[in-house]
């Protein structure tokens, strides 16, 4: 009897300790454009945008206490300038015993301004932002998506989507694919440059961007949907060429795994 009563009380104990969760939220006022940085051990991040001048950090655990011994979350605003870090002990980072301990990061913030993720080892999201953006992650997946500005994305292993209008486009991933749409009105800026060391690379891009265009593959196809004028020697896997002219250069390699252009219809 004592030792079905003892299986009961941790049976019990296991339900509560993985159905536990905490909330920690807080509220900035921001008077021009806002600045966000971001930075996370080990946690998910989503950032998408409103029509005030607040931004909004809600951070939700599961299994996790949130301060002493627990997640630490530290904020500092300076002006418009928000920075946000929230970090798990030693312990949290090379323990676990159930697969739904999880720290989910939400924000919303003001339509334009600028941003910097950074996660360990987690996902990123983000929608609906006008500005400078900077994402990474050493090890989850990267969503963008409605976006308008320069972007510089980077995860160590995970694929990344991205969608919106880009004066400044810089991606990498590690170990992924991905895929890219480059809406009307885009522009290279100093040049584009997509990257994966292993994953198909999907690029969707306005018919009249005038580009000069390097395509390499180290063991996969290149397929163009586009007009592109052929420098030198058509190849398989590698080829440079220009498209409406040229311009600014524009950079897409992949170390194992296919290429495509093609046109967004716009």
């Amino acid at each position: 009897m004592q030792r079905m009563t003892l299986t009961v009380l941790a049976l019990g104990l296991l339900l509560v300790s993985s159905s536990w969760a905490e909330e920690w939220s807080k509220t900035f006022t921001i008077s021009a454009k806002a600045d966000l940085k971001v930075t996370t051990s080990d946690a998910n991040i989503k950032v998408d945008t409103w029509d005030k001048n607040t931004i909004e950090a809600h951070v939700t655990t599961g299994r996790y206490k949130i301060g002493e011994g627990g997640i630490a979350i530290h904020d500092v605003q300076n002006g418009d300038t928000v920075e946000l870090d929230v970090r798990f002990p030693h312990e949290y980072l090379n323990f676990s015993i159930h697969n739904d301990h999880r720290v989910e990061i939400d924000i919303h913030m003001p339509r334009q301004g600028q941003v910097n993720l950074h996660t360990g080892d987690g996902s990123i999201t983000l929608a609906n932002l006008k500005g400078a953006m900077a994402l990474e992650s050493g090890d989850g997946s990267l969503e963008i998506s409605a976006v308008d500005g320069t972007l510089h994305a980077h995860t160590g292993d995970g694929h990344i989507r991205a969608e919106g209008r880009f004066d400044g486009l810089e991606i990498q991933t590690g170990d992924g694919r991905v895929d890219t749409r480059a809406e009307a009105g885009s522009s290279l800026g100093s040049g584009w440059d997509l990257q994966t060391g292993d994953g198909s690379v999907t690029l969707e891009l306005p018919k009249n961007l005038a580009a000069d265009v390097e395509l390499q593959s180290g063991d996969g196809h290149i397929n163009l949907d586009i007009p592109l004028t052929v420098e030198g020697r058509l190849k398989d896997n590698h080829l440079h060429g220009k498209m409406n002219g040229g311009g600014a250069p524009l950079r897409v390699r992949t170390g194992d795994g296919s290429i495509e252009l093609k046109n967004t219809g716009a």
